[in-house]
């Protein structure tokens, strides 16, 4: 080996954190700084940065913020270790052979950055025992992911504290008729890669799923007008000017709640679309801000402003990004009291959630609900496990035992005398439920714990009724889409049929509520009959929403006390849920707030306990509050988990090909920095 100066080459090896890693690792290192040999890199740096860029084309926004945000976490955690015999810059190593520095994605296609793992291999036929906590989709999708790999020697537990499985997935059914229900949970579905490979193994009916519909009312200050006629609604629809007696300036009203909101939004759209780059150090420049913060010192809006745009704007597009993305024009409804005192980024996100910088077509991302109700989605995957999840287990306690080398995890069961002992665990409940676990010390990285303590969980309820009739077809000629108001129930989801021969389904989705409206809606929750306050409110709040339909015979408006009168005789009963009361959710999603997405969400996509916790579910992916997040966590975790097996010689590395031929690849992190992490998570206390 030629000789250096560089303490990275000291010819007793390098000691991390006590421990040798020869010097044969660096010799490819050696020979490039010295010129002895062709670097080990592609042709050209400005080659692999035109690869990776076509490959950027094809990842969502979200996706690549989050890869950005993963990768400089990674990046900057290199940097700072603690390198005790030779104080390495790791940041001048890693920008060369790993990232370009500013750049979202690895340089390489491959890592040979990492050196081998320390100590006595594992013997490959020594058993792996993991447990997965929650039934939830994660935890399912967990254990198919596991049987499609037929690991050796690999056995899996689901631990579900309630008694049925599918978490927030979950359909009410009124009674024996199968067209009588309504999903309490999860709903809609985009048409993207991970949920249509799910839905197809499962053999899972889809049917389209309609955000807009022509004869949908939009109800304020008392106003009724339909979304048909928005093209007209100018100079304040809704009166609340100060010239018609309002609050609310009347130049903001002139201009438009939605006019007013592209204004605020699309140059973050259109800089992510012209240059991610830019576009994303822009967004992390207000990443600090709330949604109202931002409206009110850098837009300059008034107070009353803020909150009637917060009421009453549905959409945050320009022009420009109208014609590209159609599908935004459903991105973004701030439907909720308070949804505004929370992120900016995440609200532009959320817009941009699913849309990609070069659309395959001209409709964007199509959306479906799954026939027969998402629940199907459950049943079909718990019929493919091979092991069964264990009901009414509530996990009390996770630890970590590090001098157990085979199963260093102990998981206690409430309703058992004795932990559980398990090679690795993947935490899929949501972090308040997470939160309520007694994790020692070892088990959870610093940032971990500081996230699931503080992470936002929003607040959503649902309401729906069971009708005689779809008396909002035969006498409003509605038919899918949604009403929007400021009454109390805020969002209403007028159904669909199944198929083209099918009549509308009796089911009336008539509250749809986030935030504060959803807590306030909650609290009324009854004993499910018409007699009740909230059932009372739901009749007169549907009566004012419908008042001002034509009576096709008399052809006169049907007013209040007639519509009232129909809809009490239509009236059977109703179901309500608070997401936020059940405790084995506690909260419906999480939203994060300013700075939270930056700073929590790559710390809860680290492996924690030397590599035997993962943290999953959907608060642990960049999609979170989606069903796709959900199952983006749980193929994270895995790959991470098979990444130390393979480190260890306890699986072959062909397994993560055998997972990306039969599942797809990740595209919200890298298999690259997915390696790293599980690297530094065995080189690192937590």
């Amino acid at each position: 080996m030629a000789q250096t100066n560089h303490s990275l080459f000291a010819t007793q090896g390098l000691q991390i954190r006590g421990k040798s890693i020869q010097n044969y690792w660096f010799k490819d290192f050696v020979k490039l700084i010295h010129g002895n040999s062709k670097p080990w890199l592609p042709h050209t740096v400005k080659d692999v940065g035109l690869k990776t860029e076509d490959t950027q084309r094809t990842l969502s926004f979200r996706t690549r913020c989050a890869r950005q945000i993963v990768n400089d976490h990674v990046y900057k955690e290199i940097g700072r270790n603690d390198l005790q015999s030779a104080r390495i810059d790791w940041r001048w190593l890693i920008s060369l052979l790993f990232f370009q520095r500013g750049y979202e994605s690895p340089m390489l296609s491959r890592l040979p950055l990492i050196p081998p793992i320390w100590g006595s291999p594992v013997a490959p036929e020594e058993p792996i025992k993991i447990c997965i906590i929650g039934a939830g989709i994660s935890g399912l999708f967990l254990g198919m992911l596991l049987d499609s790999l037929q690991l050796p020697n690999t056995s899996y537990e689901i631990l579900e504290a309630s008694e049925r499985a599918g978490g927030r997935v979950f359909t009410h059914h009124f009674g024996p008729n199968k067209k009588d229900y309504y999903d309490v949970g999860a709903m809609r579905f985009p048409q993207i890669e991970p949920l249509a490979r799910l839905f197809e193994l499962c053999d899972i009916d889809l049917v389209p799923y309609h955000y807009e519909g022509k004869m949908c009312p939009r109800y304020f200050n008392g106003i009724l007008h339909l979304q048909s006629e928005d093209t007209a609604l100018k100079n304040d629809p809704f009166q609340m000017g100060v010239s018609c007696g309002g609050l609310v300036p009347d130049r903001t009203v002139n201009e438009g709640a939605d006019t007013i909101l592209k204004r605020a939004f699309s140059p973050f759209f259109v800089k992510l679309q012209r240059n991610f780059e830019e576009g994303f150090l822009e967004l992390m420049k207000y990443d600090h801000m709330t949604t109202r913060q931002y409206l009110r010192e850098v837009i300059g809006l008034d107070f009353y402003s803020i909150c009637y745009i917060e009421t009453t704007a549905r959409l945050v597009l320009s022009c420009e990004i109208l014609t590209t993305w159609p599908s935004l024009l459903t991105g973004f409804s701030s439907s909720a009291s308070g949804l505004f005192d929370q992120s900016l980024s995440e609200a532009i996100l959320d817009a941009l959630d699913f849309e990609y910088p070069t659309p395959s077509d001209d409709e964007g991302v199509k959306w479906y609900r799954v026939a027969g109700g998402s629940y199907q989605v459950i049943e079909a995957m718990k019929k493919r496990l091979s092991s069964e999840p264990t009901l009414g287990a509530r996990v009390t306690s996770i630890a970590y035992q590090s001098q157990d080398r085979r199963e260093p995890m102990r998981v206690q069961i409430d309703s058992e005398a004795q932990p559980r002992s398990y090679s690795a665990v993947f935490n899929t409940a949501s972090l308040p439920c997470m939160r309520r676990m007694n994790m020692g010390l070892g088990t959870l990285r610093p940032g971990q714990r500081v996230a699931i303590d503080s992470v936002h969980y929003d607040a959503s309820t649902k309401i729906a009724v069971k009708f005689k009739s779809a008396w909002w077809a035969r006498y409003c000629q509605i038919y899918g889409g949604q009403a929007s108001t400021d009454l109390p129930i805020r969002t209403c989801v007028y159904s669909s049929p199944d198929s083209a021969s099918d009549e509308p389904s009796r089911i009336l989705l008539c509250s749809y509520t986030w935030g504060q409206d959803a807590q306030q809606m909650a609290s009324l929750i009854g004993d499910g009959t018409k007699r009740s306050e909230l059932a009372q409110l739901l009749c007169h709040s549907l009566a004012l929403l419908h008042q001002d339909y034509v009576d096709p015979i008399s052809e006169t408006a049907f007013g209040y006390s007639r519509m009232l009168d129909i809809i009490q005789g239509e009236f059977e009963e109703y179901h309500a849920y608070d997401w936020y009361s059940d405790a084995y959710t506690s909260g419906a999603f999480a939203y994060f707030g300013p700075e939270q997405f930056r700073h929590f969400y790559p710390e809860l996509v680290r492996p924690a306990a030397n590599g035997h916790m993962f943290l999953v579910g959907e608060a642990c992916s960049a999609h979170h509050a989606w069903i796709s997040g959900s199952l983006d966590s749980a193929y994270r975790g895995l790959t991470q988990y098979l990444h130390k097996l393979i480190m260890e010689g306890r699986v072959a590395p062909y397994v993560l090909d055998r997972l990306r031929t039969s599942w797809g690849k990740l595209d919200e992190i890298p298999g690259e920095v997915l390696e790293w992490q599980m690297y530094l998570a065995q080189m690192s206390t937590n």
